[in-house]
């Protein structure tokens, strides 16, 4: 198999993932990664840290100094915990990246060096299915979070500005601190909502993208386990005796296929 098949057979079982790192400038860089590339995965970066302390922060703030209604507290609590840690996962995925990029590059070399057919009918498998499992995360993850920020930004609440006098405003899916912007009056209230809700878009992104990455790395290393166990019965059942390779070469082979699987 030439290697722009190969390489284009390991570009389609990651592209899932491609696609959910690149947008938030977490896809690992390469050697022929170009200038342009690299600056615009800083600016990505740059404007995600942004957003997630834009939504943090101001939360945190109002929690602490703001807020006197101890129930309101622990509603806004639910949406800064998961803002939080989304940026957590944000930040381990863009200090491990070099780990990624390096199982990136194994399992690339695992198409490399599968020369039988039915080998690569195995990793080809298991490479569909986990893509199935990268999309269905991003649908469940995104889907639930997309619809809690669009019914947050859909209801409507009525505010005290004093006096006596009530005003109606939209609901923000966090909390935010209205000493820094007051979020009560357009179009404030429509600029954080929009701000909050990239915000959110950002964090759920991190967690598809790990669960992403842990679920095609997992099932490429099932689907070398399968080949493994298949090369294994064909030592025992002597169907590639005819190969003229002796069985020490064979076994020996057996083996560092394992130690490469486990490593």
């Amino acid at each position: 198999m030439c290697r722009s098949m190969i390489k284009d057979l390991h570009d389609h079982s990651v592209q899932l993932n491609r696609w959910f790192l690149k947008p938030i400038g977490a896809w690992p860089q390469e050697l022929t990664t170009s200038s342009s590339e690299k600056a615009v995965s800083r600016i990505l970066i740059f404007i995600c840290y942004f957003l997630i302390a834009f939504t943090v922060i101001p939360c945190a703030l109002n929690i602490f100094f703001e807020e006197k209604d101890v129930e309101l507290k622990l509603r806004a609590a639910g949406p800064l915990s998961h803002w939080f840690m989304g940026g957590l996962n944000y930040c381990s995925l863009l200090l491990h990246s070099a780990d990624i990029h390096k199982c990136m590059q194994h399992m690339e070399m695992d198409w490399r060096i599968m020369k039988q057919s039915r080998d690569r009918e195995i990793m080809a498998r298991n490479a569909k299915l986990g893509r199935f499992v990268a999309g269905f995360c991003a649908i469940c993850m995104h889907g639930g979070v997309f619809f809690y920020n669009i019914v947050s930004g859909m209801t409507t609440v009525m505010v005290s500005i004093g006096n006596n006098q009530s005003i109606s405003m939209l609901q923000l899916p966090c909390a935010f601190y209205n000493k820094l912007i007051d979020t009560r009056y357009s179009p404030a209230n429509e600029i954080v909502l929009i701000t909050q809700m990239l915000s959110g878009f950002i964090v759920n992104s991190t967690t598809v993208s790990a669960c992403s990455l842990a679920a095609v790395f997992a099932i490429h290393a099932c689907g070398q386990l399968d080949i493994l166990i298949l090369r294994l019965g064909k030592l025992i059942e002597g169907e590639d005796a005819e190969k003229n390779e002796p069985v020490q070469r064979r076994l020996a082979n057996i083996v560092d296929h394992h130690l490469r699987v486990l490593r």
